[in-house]
């Protein structure tokens, strides 16, 4: 994919360091990438933001730009320290980093109200952004870590694993609690038979964030296939002769339309 009209730059805070992504005017939007990177796929779906009147920033968080590469060798990219080893219960260094671009973003942009937006490994990373001042819309689309590569491939395998999140439970709790207190609104969004991201996760997430969070579970496409996870990214690329009612253009609305009305001045 073309890369010319992008700009970038390199954020460091703490012992980690980071380029950036930056195209488009209109509201700022942070964009959190899935597995196995940031991708054509990714990037697709930040133009359509920019499309709908959104400046995006994308943070290169692992592997290279434009990578191509499977959900296994993502997976191996991102088993760090900086991502907590991918543990569940655990807040991961990258959060702290990601807290602070959001807080310089609010600088450059005189503090308005910054929107942000994690999928599948940093689904849940929207939570700790919550405690942000300037962040005044969160999106949580399908977060999918901690996962069970058994119950992926084949189903079986459940246990408590699948209510737990990548983020610490007291950071998830003070979260809940400072968008009530600030009227930060969040967005959580799955296929129903997603594997990765697991129905009692969306629940946990759903439960926490009662009072500003509104849910979306979409019935995956009639394609054949066992299992759909990337919402605004892979299935919506991959989807053939799609209508508008097609769960990945409804998502991609909702998501657009969401961010519109919480983040007008």
């Amino acid at each position: 994919m073309d890369m010319s009209g992008y700009q970038s730059f390199v954020f460091s805070h703490s012992d980690y360091t980071h380029t950036v992504y930056m195209k488009g005017s209109g509201i700022p939007v942070l964009v959190m990438h899935e597995l196995p990177g940031l991708t054509r796929d990714t990037l697709q779906f930040a133009e359509r933001l920019i499309s709908a009147g959104f400046q995006v920033y994308v943070p290169l968080l692992f592997g290279q730009l434009q990578e191509r590469g499977s959900l296994l060798k993502g997976y191996f990219h991102c088993i760090s320290k900086e991502f907590a080893y991918l543990k569940a219960g655990r807040s991961a260094p990258v959060s702290d980093w990601l807290r602070a671009l959001v807080r310089e973003l609010g600088a450059t942009h005189g503090h308005d109200r910054i929107g942000v937006i994690g999928m599948c490994v940093t689904g849940a990373f929207v939570i700790p952004l919550i405690l942000e001042t300037n962040v005044g819309a969160a999106v949580a689309s399908q977060p999918a870590i901690p996962f069970k590569f058994r119950y992926w491939l084949t189903g079986r395998g459940e246990g408590p694993w699948m209510s737990e999140l990548n983020i610490a439970d007291d950071e998830l709790e003070e979260a809940s609690r400072t968008a009530v207190t600030k009227g930060c609104a969040v967005l959580i969004q799955h296929f129903s038979d997603d594997r990765l991201c697991t129905l009692p996760r969306i629940q946990r997430l759903g439960q926490a964030f009662a009072k500003t969070g509104i849910v979306y579970t979409y019935a995956p496409p009639a394609d054949g296939r066992r299992t759909h996870h990337a919402l605004l990214t892979y299935e919506y690329d991959s989807a053939k002769k799609p209508t508008q009612n097609h769960p990945t253009r409804l998502a991609l609305q909702r998501v657009t339309d969401f961010l519109h009305l919480h983040l007008q001045a």
